[in-house]
This record gives structure tokens, C-alpha cells and sequence, in this order.
């Protein structure tokens, strides 16, 4: 006998509420759609107050790595990855819009006024920032302010706490969507993880999910992935689509640090400042860790970082770069949510060049080239794993009619760069494509 399963009625059923879930949330909600958005983290509070709330915040405690050791920190809460993002926005790349005809410039210019985004004012750019960026063009590097999800109003100076979960709620995440989704009738139902799509004659009727009261059928006409570039692949594998998640980009990283002798980059806006060369792929900005994770990513490092452990004690004055770069599209995500990402030839000589040129940069900011110390390699929002372009159309639509993604999964191709403008732009695009009538859907494909 098969388990029993309650059912419930949506117009639309959203997978994930991070970015792109919650802004087609609320989107559709203000269209007067009935919304259910599925969560499989908790709404974790006290944002702000430790490495350990932040890891708790973490799938399996933050301890997720690939098949060949790649360390990836997989958020699992309300809001998602914005939780815990730097606040970091960058515009889509060009190629988005000349290969692939995706014009997101309304959307965009929408997102910048609305919450607004910009550089961070003066008096929020520390000492640590400051000194870094100084040194960075002295020596010819192209390093600016870079435009953030923060609101200079609410933002506290010397505190530094964007990643661990914003304690003023000047930063802007995902969370304000929610909220907003919810006042407009939304349904939240959290720890509640969707198995697979429910489909009917090739379209999509539904999902089934797991909550705290067990198995339940979500029906609706429109089935939302947002489960994230490790959680939607395996969805839809469970619903038949088996190459979701066959190759993905990981935008490895990893850091190059020391003590100076003034305040140091824990206190910053991480990401207040940085280079970003599109043409190498190779992003370098400001960025220290806590001070426990410091600690984790030099072990992480081998014998080398774990013999740079006593530097730790010194990071109240440690200025740090953080080296990301653009990786392949190697690996594959698993059903089991496991993966493999290979790093490289070329990606290993990108993040070497960024760590020589951070090396440089720190050097003439005052740091003694005996106390650099460099982490070993992490990876930061996977995505790609199911493109526009190879598994969706230009509406993100899956071979399942009515089925779409709308996360980092979507990006066609690597590009090394804070993806979160970019997914929010798409969910708005995708909710007026869902708002416009059928008919009249038809008619605009039909020729004059």
C-alpha cells in the first residue's frame, strides 16, 4: 500500500526561496496568483552573531565537498544564498543578451532604483578597503568600488557581518521578497523539500513534496524550480529529465592574506572594492572570512596552512583578497545531491596568477612577504546545470511544458561573477512571461 499523501490546490508551486524563487513569488502574488513556495531549510533568526549560526545555516553543517575535495558552502534557510552573500551586484554580461537575445535592461534598471544598488558611500569604505585599493591601482590594477545590495542607512561601520546574515537589515536579501509575497496571500511552507515534478501527458501538474507532516501532492498549473545549481538537477532528474545536471561552473577560489598594522579586513563591507578581468576570468576583492573559518580554510590547506594556524591570532589586523575565478563546465551533480567538479589545468593557472597578483597587492599595502599565507581552494554558487540554451528555452522553461527553472541552473555559460542580479532579472522577466494571458502568447507568435 502506498503511503498516504494529502493534496493541495496552488495556481503556482515554487521549489526554493532564494533569489529567484522569492521574486517570482512575490511577482506572480501581486498578479493575484495563489502561491506556494517550498522551503528545506528553516527561517533561521539571530542573523549576525557567529561562524556557528552561519553554519548552521549550512547544508550538513557546511561540510559539503565534491567527489574530489572541493570545498562548497551550500546554504540551506529562508532567503537562501542572499542570506549569507557579500551584497555583491553585478550587471549580466553582454553575452547574455547578443548570443542569446535575453534583454534584461528593464529588468535591471527596475532592481537598481528598487532596492537601490550602488557603491558604498565614503564613510563605509574601512581602512582595510581603503589601504588595499590604494595599493591595487598604484600598482596599475584596474580596482574600483563595486555596486551593493546595501542600504548605507542601515549599515554599521566597522561591523563587517554581510556574510554571516546582515544583524541591521540594511543588506538586501530574498527574505524582504517572502515577506512581501506573503502579505500578498503567499504560502511558505518550510523544511518542506520537493521530490519530483508531477506530470501529466508531457506538462507539469504539480509536485510532490515532503514536509513536517509528510508526504503531501502540491497541484498547480505552473511548477517553479529555485532549489539551487545543486538542487533543482536532481528534481528533475526524479521527474525524467536525467541530463539535469550534467556539467555545472563552481567559480573556485580561495584567499591570500597577512597583518598589517591597522585595523583589519574582518571589519570591512566584504567585497567593498575590487578587479574584475573578464578577459583571464579572474575577480580579485577585498574579503576576509571569520575568524573561525579562516582557521578551517588554512587547514583546509594541508601541512603548509595548518603550520600558518598561530597568524590566526592576528586577524584583527589581517588584510585579505579573496582570488575567484571562471571554471568549466566539468562535473556532474548526482541524484543523491553529491557531485564531482574536477579543477582544471586552465582554472588552476588562474587562481595562480590572481594569488601572485594578490601577493603583490598586499606587499604594497604594507603586509611583509614572510606573513602571507594562502587558504586552500573553496567554490562558491554552482550553477549551469541546466542551461538555457541545452534544457530550456529562452523562458527557462524545462522539456516538461510548464515546468521552469529559475536559479543559478540557468546560466548558459561560466562566467566567474556574483550571479544575483542576474537571477532576480530573469525571475522578474519570467513572471511577466507567466502573466501574460495564453491567447495572447499565441497571437504574438502567430505572423503579421
Amino acid at each position: 500500500m502506498s503511503e498516504p499523501r494529502r493534496t493541495i490546490q496552488a495556481d503556482v508551486v515554487i521549489a526554493g526561496s532564494g533569489p529567484g524563487g522569492a521574486t517570482t513569488a512575490v511577482e506572480l502574488a501581486k498578479k493575484g496568483k495563489k502561491v506556494i513556495i517550498c522551503e528545506a531549510g528553516k527561517y533561521h533568526q539571530r542573523l549576525g552573531q557567529s561562524t556557528f549560526m552561519l553554519l548552521g545555516m549550512m547544508d550538513n553543517m557546511g561540510l559539503t565537498f565534491s567527489k574530489e575535495g572541493t570545498w562548497v558552502l551550500r546554504p540551506k534557510t529562508a532567503g537562501g544564498a542572499s542570506v549569507v552573500y557579500c551584497g555583491t551586484a553585478v550587471r549580466p554580461p553582454p553575452w547574455l543578451k547578443e548570443k542569446y537575445g535575453i534583454d534584461l535592461d528593464e529588468e535591471v534598471d527596475e532592481l537598481y532604483k528598487e532596492i537601490p544598488i550602488q557603491t558604498l558611500p565614503d564613510n563605509l569604505v574601512g581602512p582595510a578597503a581603503r589601504t588595499i585599493m590604494q595599493a591595487a591601482q598604484d600598482l596599475g590594477h584596474d580596482w574600483n568600488l563595486i555596486d551593493k545590495w546595501i542600504r548605507p542607512e542601515k549599515c554599521e561601520q566597522n561591523c563587517g557581518k554581510c556574510a554571516i546574515g546582515c544583524p541591521t537589515g540594511a543588506k538586501w536579501t530574498a527574505r524582504e521578497y517572502l515577506e512581501e509575497a506573503k502579505q500578498h496571500g503567499a504560502e511558505l511552507l518550510l523544511k518542506t523539500k520537493v521530490d519530483r515534478v508531477l506530470t501529466e501527458s508531457g506538462k507539469a501538474v504539480g509536485v510532490r513534496a515532503k514536509g513536517p507532516g509528510g508526504w503531501m501532492d502540491i497541484l498547480a498549473e505552473t511548477v517553479i524550480l529555485s532549489a539551487g545549481g545543486q538542487g533543482t538537477p536532481p528534481i528533475l532528474q526524479r521527474s525524467g529529465v536525467y541530463d539535469a545536471g550534467q556539467g555545472f561552473f563552481a567559480d573556485p577560489l580561495w584567499f591570500v592574506a597577512g597583518p598589517s598594522n591597522i585595523q583589519g579586513s574582518i571589519y570591512d563591507v566584504p567585497m567593498t572594492a575590487g578587479e574584475i578581468n573578464a578577459e583571464d576570468g579572474i575577480v580579485m576583492t577585498d574579503l576576509m572570512t571569520p575568524p573561525t573559518m579562516f582557521a578551517s580554510t588554512l587547514a583546509y590547506a594541508g601541512q603548509k596552512g595548518i603550520m600558518s594556524l598561530p597568524k590566526v591570532l592576528r586577524y584583527r589586523k589581517t588584510f585579505s583578497i579573496m582570488i575567484k575565478v571562471r571554471d568549466g563546465l566539468d562535473g556532474r551533480i548526482n541524484l543523491d545531491e553529491s557531485f564531482s567538479k574536477p579543477l582544471d589545468y586552465d582554472t588552476w593557472w588562474k587562481l595562480n596568477k590572481g594569488a601572485v597578483l594578490a601577493e603583490e597587492i598586499l606587499m604594497k599595502a604594507g603586509v611583509k612577504r614572510d606573513d602571507l599565507v594562502q587558504t586552500g581552494v573553496m567554490a562558491a554558487h554552482p550553477g549551469g546545470t541546466v542551461r538555457i540554451g541545452e534544457l530550456l528555452d529562452k523562458d527557462c522553461q524545462t522539456p516538461i511544458q510548464n515546468c521552469y527553472c529559475m536559479d543559478t541552473t540557468i546560466i548558459p555559460e561560466p562566467w566567474g561573477l556574483p550571479p544575483t542580479v542576474t537571477v532576480v532579472a530573469m525571475a522578474k522577466r519570467l513572471a511577466k512571461h507567466l502573466s501574460v494571458p495564453a491567447e495572447a502568447k499565441v497571437a504574438a507568435q502567430e505572423p503579421a
